[in-house]
């Protein structure tokens, strides 16, 4: 009876919000110098928590602490649930931006989001947003931020909408282009997996028709991420499979060429994803509204790109 009563009561909320504190700082001090309380009364709390709820939540490791399977759903959900009660204090007092956390990888973010960010602050003042660039997907969890855009595979308890299929092209540098009487170009991948290299190439070539063993003679320059290959190539070190709006710009100004002009689908299709939970968030759903537009603006019309789903 104790535990449910503790349940209904502020003492389980202050119970969650020292765990949130010492989840998502790793530390207990850290957590009772944010709080305002002292270490001990933090780590009564989380006793009382993990007590009532009959779950270890946090276990020791060396000097730090980690969180259990348990632990981590829990803070997971508190994120979104915290987060939630954010937006509903913004609506009832009015008068502060409601701020969305949205985690980027290194391609997406600078050449496709970035240009059209104008439009989207214009239109909605009330929004702001706060952008986290990572070099690869990032990972789909809560506390990395609110929406995530990622073409890797959703995982459970998350929803998404799909904005658009990667189409990669072949470019290089314009002064390659307009040579006459150079060796075989080295070709620049950035599939690096042991017995697949240059797989990226390889599945090029099949699909546009190209001779692959004729074109690959002068080897692979390998490198981790399509926005290095763009450089790469634009520096004249070989020619690069890069997402079209990755290579679009240089195309444009003249600092790239193509070496092929077809364009073929990756394999990989980009999608906003957020929280089951958060699904009816004003925030999110106004972004979400925003980029499929954007997508639908962009590539409705374009032959080679499946249509994005309404």
């Amino acid at each position: 009876m104790g535990s449910e009563i503790s349940l209904r009561g502020p003492r389980l909320f202050r119970g969650l919000h020292y765990f949130e504190a010492v989840a998502r700082l790793g530390s207990v001090s850290l957590a009772a110098e944010e709080t305002g309380v002292s270490a001990s009364a933090v780590s009564h709390q989380l006793r009382d928590l993990s007590a009532a709820l009959g779950e270890e939540l946090l276990v020791k490791q060396g000097r730090g602490i980690v969180l259990t399977e348990a632990g981590l759903r829990l803070f997971e959900g508190l994120g979104a649930t915290f987060s939630g009660l954010d937006t509903m204090v913004a609506e009832v007092v009015g008068g502060r931006p409601r701020v969305l956390r949205l985690a980027v990888c290194s391609s997406f973010g600078p050449a496709w989001l970035a240009p059209r960010l104008p439009g989207f602050a214009e239109a909605n003042p009330r929004l702001e947003l706060e952008l986290r660039l990572y070099s690869h997907d990032p990972e789909q969890t809560h506390s990395v931020a609110d929406a995530i855009v990622t073409a890797q595979p959703i995982k459970p308890g998350f929803h998404s909408i799909e904005l658009f299929e990667e189409m990669l092209v072949a470019v290089q540098s314009p002064r390659r282009f307009a040579a006459t009487g150079l060796a075989l170009p080295q070709l620049i991948t950035t599939d690096l997996a042991e017995g697949e290299v240059g797989q990226d190439w390889h599945d090029y070539c099949r699909r546009t028709g190209l001779p692959f063993a004729e074109i690959s003679k002068g080897g692979f320059v390998r490198c981790t991420h399509y926005i290095l290959a763009l450089e790469l190539a634009r520096a004249g070190m070989g020619v690069a499979l890069v997402p079209d709006f990755l290579a679009a710009e240089g195309i444009g100004n003249g600092s790239l060429a193509y070496f092929d002009r077809s364009r073929q689908p990756s394999g990989r299709t980009y999608r906003l994803a957020f929280k089951v939970a958060r699904r009816s968030d004003e925030a999110i759903r106004t972004f979400a509204r925003w980029a499929q537009a954007e997508a639908r603006k962009a590539y409705t019309k374009d032959p080679a790109r499946r249509a994005v789903a309404s």
